[in-house]
């Protein structure tokens, strides 16, 4: 069982570090700038409903792009219509988020909450 835990451990490490290094990545290498909510997309998971705003932005040359937010929320929010802070790869646009602590650091922190838990049950 030790063995298990402790390769589980090193794996969700793994997986933390690289999820850690890949938002560091964007956030030292995207642009800014404004978005605007246009919908939500409604997603079900064992009885529990998350609304992830879909947001349309315009990029350094002008051209619109659209995405999903990765983290949704209990109710619609932000509201349709809203406008949003929105970071993006210039090299590419379609990897875009709304920087927020929820969308850009929880899930490298709950990964390695996964490890530390792990690393307590051996």
């Amino acid at each position: 069982m030790k063995t298990y835990c402790a390769i589980v451990g090193v794996l969700c490490n793994f997986f933390a570090l690289w999820l850690l290094l890949r938002r560091l990545n964007v956030w030292l290498r995207d642009k800014s700038t404004l978005g605007t909510v246009t919908n939500h997309l409604k997603s079900e998971m064992d009885d529990t409903v998350f609304y992830k705003a879909v947001v349309i932005f315009k990029d350094e040359n002008g051209q619109a792009h659209q995405f999903t937010a990765v983290a949704g929320h209990a109710y619609p929010k932000p509201t349709q219509g809203e406008q949003v802070p929105v970071r993006y790869l210039p090299a590419n646009p379609q990897l875009a988020y709304i920087p927020t602590f929820l969308h850009m650091w929880a899930a490298p922190l709950a990964v390695l909450g996964c490890a530390a838990l792990v690393a307590w049950l051996q």
